[in-house]
This record gives structure tokens, C-alpha cells and sequence, in this order.
């Protein structure tokens, strides 16, 4: 199972959406961009970071750039995504601006309140009609107002419920998240929980739709493209920090995981 990157507009891109109950991600994906997920009707569970969460009405996941995440037993739900960068909100704001509009990123998961989500549909509807071409376009007025809107909202959702408890599938999420590097085996994983390897295996498939084995590499993969952007260690030094016992399994695995070498992603990404 590879993870998808989905590249919208270079700058900025809108889209409106309803699915079917049933519905699911084509696998873990991630964008070269921010993402703002907002679910507008129904319900929408998601696996994100060290949570698996069920996402209600008004409720807003936040993606920043690189980051894997998967939707995963649905019901019937309509949403909005909107994706732009970094450069574009510099092509309008101070460096002091961007980073207060972007500051929402860090909290995940955001449920707008009542009373101000009319507004947040109206700008949408707004963004919608505006032409990213047009050098007279007023798209970052509109984004910048439902940025500050998210940073002004605190709810938190719910998390979703699996035959194992929510709690138990968080802290194996959280424990895998923090222990990717020197994670050898399954069986270190099922020893810290006191659990079968075969339960264990059973209980995250039935929660996230992945198996052990491929949330492990999604997560070392999407610390090394990181890595490979924000550092100048060498494909083997990050392929080795990242948890891989060799340069040539590391740039294999995130062969078929992107579909482009280590090399290729950090040339294509700078």
C-alpha cells in the first residue's frame, strides 16, 4: 500500500464534495501543501497522527504539508477542501502574519462553533467564485478570515469508536509514533501493551485499515521526506535515523511508497 501525493493548484485550490456511505481514501495519502478538511454534512472518521477521530458536523481537519492521513468506515457526508501554501499567504502578509493564520495547524482537529460557521460557508461560496489567474482575485482576504475563524474556535471531536477502546488504539498509535526508529519487530509493540502480536494486528487493522507494517514505513517515510527537505543529511544518514537498516531498503520502500526516490523528492521539493 503506497501513499498517494495529490498536488492541486501550485498556489491555491477549491473543491466541494459529497460521498456515498462506504466511502474511503484510496490508501494513506498526503499533499505538498496545507489542507483545510471541513465537513459540512454527516460524519467522516479519520486516522490522524495518534488518533483514529470520527469528525461531526463543522468540525475541521487540519493538514499541514507532508503529513499522511486516511479516511476509513464512512457514512454518507459532504465536504470542503481547500488547499494553498505557505508561499501564496507570503505573496499578501508579513512573515509575522503567516505564521499567527497558520497557528490553527498545530491543533489537528478544530470544530468551528455554530454561530460562526454561516460565515465560514459564506466565504467558502466566496473562494469558489474567485479566479486564482486573476491578479485582482481577493482569495486571501476570504482565506485569511476562516484561518483566523479556526483560530479562534477550541471544540475538540470525539474519537471514533473500534472493538478495542479508543484509548488503547491511541497510545499504540502514539507509541509507534514515537518509537519508529528503533522499532524492530511487532512483537516489541505487542510486549508494551501485553498483548498478542495476533490481537494486536487484529485490533489496528480493524481501527485504521492498515496493517503494522505499512502504518510503521507511511510513518518512517513521512519523517524522512521531512528530513529531505529540511535537512542536508544524505539519503543513507536519514534512510538509517528514520528506522531502515539500510540505504537500499530505505530508498526501495519509499520507491513504492511515492513512486519517486529520496533523491527525486528532495530535488523536486527544493
Amino acid at each position: 500500500m503506497g501513499a498517494d501525493l495529490f498536488v492541486p493548484h501550485p498556489l491555491f485550490y477549491i473543491e466541494y464534495m459529497k460521498h456515498d456511505a462506504g466511502h474511503r481514501m484510496q490508501g494513506v495519502h498526503y499533499h505538498n501543501c496545507y489542507e483545510l478538511y471541513i465537513l459540512e454534512e454527516g460524519h467522516h472518521n479519520m486516522l490522524i497522527n495518534d488518533s483514529m477521530l470520527t469528525l461531526a458536523v463543522h468540525d475541521t481537519a487540519l493538514f499541514k504539508p507532508n503529513l499522511f492521513h486516511q479516511s476509513y468506515r464512512n457514512n454518507s457526508c459532504a465536504r470542503t477542501c481547500i488547499y494553498f501554501t505557505d508561499r501564496f499567504l507570503r505573496m499578501y502578509f508579513t512573515e509575522k502574519a503567516v505564521n499567527s493564520l497558520l497557528g490553527c495547524f498545530d491543533r489537528g482537529v478544530i470544530s468551528i462553533d455554530r454561530e460562526l460557521f454561516p460565515r465560514v460557508k459564506k466565504l467558502m461560496l466566496l473562494l469558489e467564485k474567485e479566479d486564482v489567474a486573476d491578479s485582482g482575485n481577493r482569495i486571501f482576504i476570504y482565506l485569511a478570515e476562516i484561518l483566523d475563524i479556526l483560530n479562534q474556535s477550541k471544540n475538540a471531536p470525539k474519537t471514533a469508536q473500534t472493538t478495542a477502546s479508543p484509548d488503547q488504539i491511541d497510545l499504540i498509535l502514539s507509541y509507534i509514533n514515537h518509537n519508529y526508529a528503533t522499532i524492530r519487530k511487532i512483537e516489541e509493540i505487542a510486549a508494551q501493551f501485553y498483548i498478542s502480536k495476533y490481537y494486536l494486528c487484529h485490533i489496528f487493522k480493524e481501527a485504521t485499515g492498515l496493517t503494522l507494517v505499512h502504518y510503521i514505513n507511511n510513518i518512517r517515510i513521512q519523517h524522512a521526506c521531512n528530513m529531505l527537505v529540511n535537512t542536508g543529511r544524505s539519503i543513507l544518514e536519514i534512510g538509517l535515523a528514520c528506522g531502515f537498516n539500510s540505504s537500499m531498503y530505505f530508498c526501495k520502500t519509499f520507491k513504492q511508497a511515492l513512486n519517486v526516490t529520496p533523491s527525486e523528492f528532495r530535488r523536486k521539493a527544493l
